[in-house]
């Protein structure tokens, strides 16, 4: 018996597609032209988004090794990892090395390379990418340059921030040596522009990774003038997509006498949390409850695994699991585990990372939006 979908009210076909994997509507689109101008359609694929928010995330991990290519593969289903695939990458570079993710939202992965801080926005389970025109500041000596990504929950427009630091440490004292610099690109526009924040006291350390909430864009500051050691102390700076302004948050306790590096940001459910990273041993879970609220900040666990010596967390799973980097005793490899904070279980990914790579890795879902420039 065959079936005939032509014959199918508009409304329920619309729901049952809707519920399909992305690989399984890009075959779907051959089917006919009017299948086609539906999947296509920004109602479809608004709709398509709405209705498979809460599948599993997958985790994109990308490889830089020094002098070869950036390799990068996408691992289906934080939980489980049963599958994995490899991807290529969009030329946003003439030798695609060392090439960083900025941000991911709504299936969209905003990359970047390290040396000309070209940006492109790539969807993975599309094969596609816009490369977006490039900043207008040049690179300095004494720079140092964070991007972020997101969207303007308001104006739905897709943005992306990119924040220049100029700084020396002398004599222990952080010292800023020219004003920050922030440009903006709206999606909407095509162009980048220039944001003024010249009083603004907060700058952004070098090894750093944002986190994306509610359309505000975060990473680990300092204060100017801060005594490096002893009072160090991060904040948390901000961009909010909404008014296209920096802010500041304030930093959990654990955040004193501490360097960026220590500090990741991740989601933990809809709320703004940091792994801080004791050297060697240990880390722990700070979740702020009530966004904005410095006093809000809660401790939630540790994850301690004696001489096992943990890596950086790396993201938060549907079920509370924590993926993180474990170093092998035994040798200069990394292995991606998975951590389960209520049985303190670890699951070993059979995810293998060189001492000598480069590992950047951000929580993706699929969907079917691209934007055009």
């Amino acid at each position: 018996m065959t079936l005939d979908y032509h014959h199918l009210p508009a409304e329920l076909l619309t729901e049952i597609l809707t519920r399909l994997p992305v690989k399984t509507l890009l075959i779907c689109t051959s089917v006919s032209k009017s299948w086609y101008s539906l999947i296509t359609s920004p109602l479809f694929i608004t709709a398509h988004q709405l209705n498979n928010r809460n599948n599993p995330a997958s985790l994109l991990l990308l490889r830089d090794e020094l002098n070869k290519k950036t390799q990068c593969s996408l691992h289906y289903g934080i939980d489980t990892f049963e599958e994995s695939v490899a991807l290529d990458l969009p030329d946003i570079t003439k030798e695609t090395r060392f090439i960083g993710i900025a941000g991911t939202c709504n299936g969209l992965v905003c990359l970047y390379d390290l040396h000309e801080y070209n940006v492109a926005l790539w969807n993975p389970s599309l094969k596609k990418s816009i490369i977006l025109p490039k900043p207008r500041a040049v690179r300095e000596s004494g720079a140092f340059y964070n991007i972020g990504f997101g969207i303007d929950p308001i104006s739905n427009d897709y943005k992306i921030v990119r924040l220049t630091n100029t700084y020396i440490i002398l004599d222990g004292v952080l010292e800023q040596i020219t004003p920050p610099e922030v440009e903006l690109f709206e999606l909407s526009t095509s162009s980048w522009r220039d944001i003024n924040v010249s009083d603004y006291p907060y700058v952004i350390g070098r090894c750093n990774h944002s986190v994306l909430l509610n359309g505000v864009v975060h990473w680990a500051g300092y204060n100017q003038k801060c005594k490096v050691g002893s009072g160090f102390h991060p904040f948390i700076v901000s961009f909010d997509m909404r008014n296209d302004t920096l802010g500041v948050v304030m930093a959990p306790p654990c955040a004193q006498n501490s360097r960026d590096w220590c500090l990741r940001f991740i989601l933990f459910g809809e709320s703004l949390s940091i792994f801080h990273h004791d050297v060697d041993h240990s880390c722990c879970l700070w979740v702020m409850k009530e966004y904005g609220v410095g006093s809000s900040w809660t401790k939630q666990f540790t994850i301690d695994l004696g001489q096992r010596y943990v890596g950086r967390p790396l993201c938060c799973s549907k079920n509370g699991d924590i993926l993180l980097e474990k170093r092998n005793s035994d040798s200069l490899e990394w292995d991606l585990v998975s951590y389960d904070p209520k049985t303190t279980l670890i699951k070993n990914l059979e995810i293998h990372v060189p001492a000598s790579l480069l590992l950047d890795t951000c929580e993706y879902k699929e969907s079917l939006v691209l934007p055009k420039l």
